[in-house]
């Protein structure tokens, strides 16, 4: 029987032989193809990477480009010329002089005027503001909040620059202050005239001021008697303040800033020598005001600009600022130990608040006189003297301690003077400045007693003068009314106490306010009366028990109309 051999033939499921010795042939191929591929990218990139960076010894002498990071967005900066040179500088060398990067433009204005725009409640036009002082947003905001005004919302950072208080002399004259430790509360002895910048619109000023107040330990009247004191020697500016110092015959000092006296001193004819006071060290501190609804890429920009200008400090001490500790950099008019030691920049709220007091003090006086004649004020009050006889010398001397820009009128009250009323005019307001209507009112103040009858219709008539205040009050001036009574209330068919208190309750108006400064004489005075009066008016009460007490607490009452009701 034959063998038969499998079948071996080609087929649809099957190679030959030969086909299979191709297919392995062209695997081969295919791998080795693969393998000069890879060597031929790997060869392209090493020599792309060679010709990119250049070759080794290349590199190392290639000059390099110092790197420059542009800020995020385009700023617009408002600055106070006191910081616009410095800030300039740095927002220079921050982004070098690339073309690329966004715009950064600078606005240089004053910073009482920004603050001003702003109060007013005008858009800001900027999306950072850089004022020499915290006290400039603090004030526009506390401005806006007081006349109901609504405001942009401004976020005020952490100084990022600084410079001292300080008082700038003649050599003579600071030798002289130095030998014996002067400091702000120095002042108070005048042995020494000062001239203060105006504080509305010199941040270095409101911060002495400030300053002022803690050497003194708070005391408000104190403060008043120095601050009244300064107001005769005010001027525009720094600038002006170091002039007037520099041609001054008599020992003056300027109160000023460690920047301000080296600003002026580069071409000064008469030099000036920078005096740390010895008492209180303060500074003024930069800070960089943004909105609070500015976008996150402005203040990613702004915090570039913080992070460079606080490590500017060699630029910043090229004009004059120190950097936010206050560190004193070598350039320092004075060096070393001259230098003053560093001090917190004050904080600008109670920088602003310290201004806001120096204006009540110093602003002039709208003041009515409302004088009580009636019959009790015919009552001895010495073996030769009567009441009315007092207050009448007391008066002129209060007429005569009044500014001349101040304006004053005089009423008088007792009952039913016209038909009903209680109260009665007798000198209209006027400048004091003008002769002729002040020695009007103190001829009226001298002849008081000829008008004097009836009984005390003590609260319509205080409420007639509130009301006619309110009615015709001046903005920019201290708008009181000056009470001067010796009794009782006597009018029953008129209000009562709580009756009055309830009609000023209503009167009150925080933007336009009209204290009552109530003085009472002798001990038949109703005194709670007048200090419930006194304190629904934001005023003050004073008593004069003594006939010698009535020319002190009139005069008082009249000096301390700043510092009401926290006189002390």
């Amino acid at each position: 029987m034959p063998r038969v051999q499998p079948d071996t033939s080609a087929s649809d499921g099957a190679p030959t032989r030969a086909a299979a010795r191709a297919a392995q042939h062209r695997r081969r191929s295919l791998i080795l193809l693969g393998v000069i591929l890879v060597l031929a990218i790997a060869l392209a990139t090493v020599v792309g990477i060679f010709f990119l960076r250049g070759a080794p010894e290349e590199e190392a002498q290639a000059p390099t480009t110092p790197k420059s990071d542009c800020l995020a967005t385009s700023l617009r900066i408002t600055a106070d010329p006191a910081v616009a040179g410095a800030l300039e500088a740095i927002v220079d060398d921050l982004v070098e002089s690339r073309s690329d990067c966004p715009d950064v433009t600078i606005r240089v204005e004053d910073s009482s005027v920004t603050a001003e725009t702003l109060a007013s409640g005008s858009a800001p036009d900027f999306d950072v503001w850089v004022p020499d002082s915290a006290m400039w947003p603090a004030r526009a905001t506390g401005q806006a909040e007081l006349t109901g005004v609504d405001a942009a919302e401004l976020v005020v950072s952490a100084p990022v620059a600084s410079t001292p208080v300080v008082f700038a002399a003649t050599k003579k004259t600071a030798a002289a202050l130095k030998k014996e430790g002067a400091g702000f509360s120095s002042l108070a002895g005048r042995s020494v005239a000062a001239v203060l910048p105006d504080p509305s619109r010199v941040s270095g000023s409101s911060a002495a001021l400030l300053a002022l107040q803690t050497a003194v330990g708070g005391d408000a009247r104190a403060f008043t008697a120095i601050a009244l004191g300064l107001d005769t020697g005010v001027v525009p500016t720094a600038a002006e303040a170091l002039a007037a110092v520099s041609t001054a015959k008599a020992p003056t000092i300027a109160v000023t800033t460690e920047q301000a006296v080296q600003a002026y001193g580069a071409d000064a004819k008469t030099p000036l020598v920078t005096i740390y006071p010895a008492d209180v060290s303060t500074s003024v501190g930069v800070p960089l005001v943004t909105l609070a609804d500015a976008s996150v890429d402005t203040l990613e920009a702004v915090a570039a600009l913080s992070d460079a200008v606080t490590g500017g400090s060699d630029r910043l001490a090229e004009f004059g600022l120190r950097d936010a500790a206050g560190t004193a950099p070598d350039s320092t008019t004075g060096g070393g130990e001259d230098a003053g030691a560093t001090s917190e920049p004050i904080d600008g709220a109670n920088q602003a608040e310290a201004l806001r007091t120096w204006q009540m003090i110093t602003a002039p006086s709208r003041m009515l006189s409302l004088n009580d004649v009636s019959g009790s004020m015919l009552q001895p009050a010495t073996t030769d003297m009567r009441r009315i006889d007092l207050f009448e010398q007391a008066a002129v001397r209060a007429i005569n301690s009044l500014s001349a820009d101040s304006s004053l009128a005089t009423w008088v009250f007792s009952s039913r003077r016209i038909g009903g009323q209680d109260w009665q005019e007798i000198v209209p307001f006027g400048p004091l400045g003008d002769a002729a209507h002040k020695q009007r009112t103190i001829d009226t103040a001298n002849g008081l007693d000829s008008l004097v009858g009836g009984g005390t219709g003590l609260y319509d008539s205080v409420l007639a003068a509130v009301q006619y205040m309110r009615e015709t009050y001046v903005p920019g001036q201290v708008n009181l009314v000056l009470l001067n009574t010796d009794g009782y209330n006597e009018d029953d068919e008129g209000l009562d106490l709580p009756g009055l208190l309830a009609e000023l309750e209503k009167l009150r108006d925080p933007a336009k306010p009209v204290a009552v400064i109530a003085i009472g004489y002798g001990p038949d005075t109703d005194q709670a009366a007048l200090e419930q009066i006194a304190a629904a008016t934001d005023g003050a009460a004073y008593q004069a028990l003594q006939p010698t007490d009535i020319g002190t607490v009139l005069v008082d009452a009249v000096t301390q109309r700043g510092c009401r009701p926290n006189c002390g």
